[in-house]
């Protein structure tokens, strides 16, 4: 053997020792002196990079590499694989490699892979890796293909951050997405961490009393012990539990926290620092998003209770008398008032008195002062002031009220005993009168909206025969921005009548809703619906 060659060939290598303990002359590789010129150019390339490069030889494609080809053998197979067959030191990626091998070793073509994913055994565990590696042929003195130079990376650690970085850009961005729904974000969350091949289990926790609650998982059984994940929760500090990683979610303040995530990490990846922090990474996602859901959403309740304190007192629970039915839909989803109103007040002796009112705008503001004008419109109905009268002093409280200016009135007197109907209308739109007869608009004792004249508010009456229905509503029933007002009024008068063969007059306000407003309007309606008569059955 050539042993001065082959130790200045190998000089500088910590596998120097064990490729020079290796019996070259009993191998397939032969005496190094008797090598042919590209084995021996071969080996020197091998020996003197740092860059990972392994070799074969011979019929048994016998190993020989660096150390930077070591490093990538894993703890298990680093120390043993010098001077054996590549088959037997790869056999779980054989299939996989081999018939590349048989490509060059029969074509002499090289072959070029990138992010190649290999599932290896080199350290003790099933691992998912990747490698960007090329093979090309090695003869010898006549040119036949006697092996293979194999130069590779290993680019496992890219490939495992871009796939992370990817879960972590989806979660984002479907939980930004989201509405203000706790249920579908914690599907969302197990569904989004169940495709990632970086988390083998998740059990999703939500803070609504001293024990966090269990309210998402994608594992039978819980991954860690209930009371665990509370002490977890009130540290405020993530912890590794039997291997599974448990973090508390935290909100806006860090004092508060709004649950816990359990990520089971996948066994076919070393749990290192730069999993821990990937995890961290997705417990801090869903902890934002889960703070922001459940903050808003706490908003929403004070809202709400707001609301109802003030529809309380704007919308006093009405005794209604028989066969009288409203109903009431603001354009803000969030409130249960807004700028359209209606009231109906027994002035006694058989006689109701009725009005229905659009302020501009929506929302609070337009909520508080249509209280104003409700108020006043019922004080002077009961003071036994005609509709007209009523609309005249509504014209003066409207001159003191901020944001009153330009609101619509339609108010009305019904007798039951003679079934008259005194109307007048601020700028508001026609009541519709449905009977045998079918149905029609009531467009008398038309007058401007409130503030704009000053006058005298003129009456209209009209007679209701037993059985007729009267229906009062806001704009926001009727008209469309694509369309004329006109068209809207039509569509109202043809709808009514068979909209009360099927529902009655009880349950036509809310068919009216469902069949005339379009998906997504957003505009407040208010309905009052009388079905004359009804006092004498």
């Amino acid at each position: 053997m050539d042993d001065a060659w082959f130790a200045a060939a190998t000089r500088g290598s910590e596998t120097g020792g064990l490729a020079r303990a290796v019996d070259w002359a009993a191998t397939p590789l032969g005496d190094p002196s008797g090598w042919p010129a590209g084995l021996r150019s071969a080996v020197e390339l091998c020996f003197a990079t740092r860059f990972p490069v392994m070799l074969v030889w011979g019929p048994e494609l016998t190993m020989v590499y660096n150390d930077g080809y070591r490093e990538m053998l894993g703890t298990h197979k680093r120390d043993l694989a010098m001077g054996v067959p590549v088959a037997e030191v790869w056999a779980e990626i054989w299939d996989g490699i081999g018939p590349l091998f048989d490509q060059v070793l029969t074509t002499g073509e090289p072959v070029w892979c990138v992010d190649e994913p290999l599932v290896m055994q080199r350290s003790g565990y099933v691992e998912d890796t990747w490698f960007t590696f090329g093979y090309s042929a090695l003869r010898d003195a006549d040119g036949t293909v006697r092996g293979a130079i194999d130069i590779a990376t290993e680019t496992t650690q890219q490939v495992v951050e871009r796939r992370r970085m990817r879960t972590l850009g989806e979660l984002s961005a479907r939980l930004q997405a989201l509405p203000d729904d706790v249920g579908r974000l914690t599907r969302t969350v197990t569904e989004v961490l169940d495709a990632s091949d970086d988390v083998a289990h998740t059990d999703l926790y939500v803070t609504t009393g001293p024990i966090p609650t269990l309210v998402a998982s994608t594992h039978p059984t819980d991954l860690v012990d209930d009371v665990m994940v509370a002490e977890i929760v009130a540290t405020g500090i993530s912890a590794v539990v039997d291997g599974t990683f448990v973090a508390p979610l935290l909100a806006a303040h860090p004092s508060r926290r709004v649950g816990a995530v359990v990520l089971a990490p996948s066994p076919r990846r070393p749990f290192d620092e730069r999993y821990e922090e990937f995890l961290q990474l997705v417990a801090t996602t869903v902890g934002t998003a889960l703070s922001a859901t459940l903050g808003h959403l706490r908003e929403v309740g004070e809202l709400r209770d707001r609301s109802d304190a003030l529809q309380a007192s704007l919308f006093p629970a009405l005794e209604l008398g028989p066969g009288w039915h409203t109903l009431y839909r603001p354009a803000d989803g969030r409130l249960l008032v807004g700028g359209d109103w209606y009231d109906v007040v027994d002035l006694g002796q058989g006689r109701t008195g009725v009005v229905v009112g659009d302020c501009v705008g929506h929302g609070l503001g337009a909520a508080a002062v249509m209280g104003q004008l409700r108020s006043a419109a019922r004080a002077l109905m009961l003071a036994g002031a005609r509709p007209g009268a009523v609309l005249e002093g509504l014209d003066r409280v409207a001159r003191t009220v901020p944001g009153a200016a330009f609101a619509t009135v339609l108010c009305g007197v019904v007798d039951a005993a003679t079934g008259e109907l005194v109307y007048s209308s601020a700028g508001h739109l026609p009541a519709v009168v449905s009977g045998t007869g079918g149905a029609r608009l009531l467009d008398g004792g038309r007058g401007t909206p409130l503030t704009v004249d000053l006058g005298a508010r003129p009456d209209a009456r009209t007679m209701l025969a037993q059985g007729d229905t009267l229906v009062l509503y806001t704009d926001g029933l009727v008209e469309r921005r694509e369309e004329t007002l006109d068209a809207g009024l039509g569509r109202l008068v043809a709808t009514v009548p068979r909209l009360l063969a099927r529902h009655g007059p009880a349950g036509l306000a809310g068919a009216l809703v469902d069949a005339l407003l379009p998906a997504g309007a957003r505009d407040d309606v208010a309905l009052v619906v009388h079905e004359h008569g009804r006092l004498s059955r």
